[in-house]
């Protein structure tokens, strides 16, 4: 990957300038960025909002016991903040993950005008129906009123390397573009999105919410949800006003407001 494209001292100082963040912490290679930013957490004397970010990490967390395999060239990071930086009752914070989401597909319109990316309920981008982005969003419990976001982006990725299945279910920005990007950019480009999106959970819920709709990967596909031992399916018929899928089943319309979507009918 040519080193324009790579994190440098003066490229990280320009992200820090050009966004919210009070600190950066940055490392080559790191196992999970969202473990390293646990641990920052639990010390009330680290200033937030606070970004973990490396260029290599091996060991990634999804949702349950899920991996997030990312190959050299993915953005990964982890950002802390404190709950009054997001600025919503604590029974919004469920609406975190999608907030971030609709950040990162804004993000690549402006990046890459005409892909078609979408927001995959409750928790991942996707792009061309392969999976572009994962959010993990954790409330540490030794860490009072402190939220960790934790992102994995594929910008640059080869997936010559990636795992067979992987290669049929994921994507990267240079899959679709044809070309890499510069990294920091992307990163401040997204935090800056984030930024913004955050001010509008606070203040304009309203267009969040039509934005969330707009973006439903899921609108009028077949979906199979799961949250424990129920089981919802049917058709999707949107993101309600609390971030809730809306699956219309054989039994009328349900709400998942927490799950995981088994599957879903491709495009």
């Amino acid at each position: 990957m040519p080193d324009s494209h790579a994190f440098t001292l003066e490229s990280l100082r320009r992200v820090a300038d050009e966004t919210f963040l009070a600190a950066l912490d940055f490392h080559r290679e790191l196992p999970s960025t969202n473990d390293r930013a646990l641990a920052i957490a639990a010390d009330v004397e680290r200033v937030t909002p606070l970004l973990v970010l490396t260029e290599t990490q091996t060991s990634g967390r999804g949702r349950g016991n899920n991996r997030w395999w990312a190959g050299p060239g993915a953005l990964t990071f982890s950002l802390i903040v404190d709950g009054g930086w997001i600025a919503v009752p604590t029974d919004r914070w469920p609406q975190i993950a999608l907030t971030v989401g609709l950040a990162v597909c804004e993000s690549v319109e402006r990046l890459r005008p005409g892909l078609n990316v979408g927001l995959k309920w409750p928790n991942d981008v996707y792009l061309d129906d392969r999976k572009l982005c994962g959010i993990l969003v954790e409330v540490p419990s030794q860490a009072s009123g402190r939220v960790i976001i934790g992102v994995g982006v594929n910008v640059n990725n080869s997936y010559s390397s990636a795992p067979a299945e992987i290669q049929r279910t994921a994507i990267s920005l240079r899959d679709a573009a044809g070309f890499e990007f510069s990294l920091p950019e992307v990163l401040t480009e997204m935090l800056q999105s984030l930024e913004s999106q955050f001010e509008r959970l606070a203040n304009d819920h309203g267009h969040l919410v039509r934005r969330w709709s707009d973006y439903c990967l899921l609108s009028g596909r077949h979906v199979r949800v799961r949250w424990g031992e129920t089981v919802t399916e049917g058709r999707c018929i949107g993101v309600d006003d609390d971030g809730a899928l809306l699956v219309d089943t054989q039994d009328g319309p349900r709400r998942c407001v927490a799950g995981v979507v088994e599957s879903f009918e491709r495009g």
